[in-house]
């Protein structure tokens, strides 16, 4: 393989990325239930110590594993390279916000000796906060988009690379009809891509637990953008080896001259 075929594979290669929701030990279910502690029992009156001991204990223990997780997507969310700065301060700020509240609540919860007051408390863990349901979804989500534009953005490189092999094709004599005919492809798809993933932040960093407490389903919008955005990618990076083989196909021989004799 000649040197510029090695520098196109090397870099088609090196741009074959699947952009997929990130996988993480924090990310929790995609949705959870709203059913919190206080509403899946009638509970006790509030002179039945052991069942209020019971129930800040399930509460407590709901913050205690909410904790960790947000913390462990705020580090993540730091040492990120693809976030934008932008979207990497607003994530951080509604993690932050939404610990803030949780440990608040931690405490109060701790010091709560009436049950109506407990109950309240404990439901605010769920309806206030949505740490599951929103908070880290919405996390994920951003980062998805922002490493869709940035895989968007080394596959931008890869068709710059493609295009200057195609002209270099071209004045060599080659036939190079398809090759630019796909590469005006890969970068329709890259564009779309790009406009897909671009719409998300925006969508999803203003929602609050109120507006997924009335709508459930106020997350689908963002996630199906992102899922047109992986698909457009996917088929860009089909389409940049497509042209890096075209280009990589030998040219015809052409025909030897003729040697009979003539009449």
């Amino acid at each position: 393989m000649n040197p510029l075929r090695t520098r196109l594979a090397a870099a088609v290669v090196g741009a074959g990325i699947i952009v997929a929701l990130p996988a993480a030990a924090w990310a929790g279910p995609l949705r959870s239930s709203s059913t919190s502690p206080t509403t899946a029992s009638s509970g006790p009156s509030d002179s039945t110590r052991p069942g209020l001991e019971a129930l800040r204990a399930k509460c407590l223990a709901a913050i205690d594993v909410r904790l960790p997780a947000l913390a462990a997507a705020k580090a993540d969310v730091a040492g990120n390279q693809d976030l934008s700065d932008d979207d990497k301060s607003a994530l951080t700020s509604d993690i932050d916000d939404t610990t803030a509240r949780l440990q608040t609540l931690q405490g109060e919860i701790k010091s709560d000796t009436a049950l109506a007051t407990l109950r309240d408390h404990c439901r605010s863990i769920f309806q206030d906060n949505r740490v599951f349901a929103l908070v880290l979804p919405r996390t994920r989500l951003v980062v998805g988009a922002d490493t869709a534009t940035a895989a968007g953005g080394k596959l931008s490189d890869v068709a710059g690379k493609l295009a200057d092999a195609i002209a270099k094709a071209e004045a060599a004599g080659r036939d190079v009809t398809q090759a630019k005919a796909d590469l005006d492809a890969m970068k329709a798809q890259i564009a779309s891509a790009d406009a897909a993933a671009g719409s998300v932040p925006g969508a999803v960093l203003g929602l609050t637990p109120a507006d997924w407490n009335a709508n459930h389903d106020v997350l689908t919008p963002a996630r199906q953008q992102l899922r047109v955005a992986r698909t457009d990618l996917r088929v860009a990076r089909d389409l940049a080896v497509k042209i890096r083989n075209e280009l990589r196909t030998p040219a015809p021989a052409s025909p030897a001259p003729s040697t009979s004799p003539q009449a």
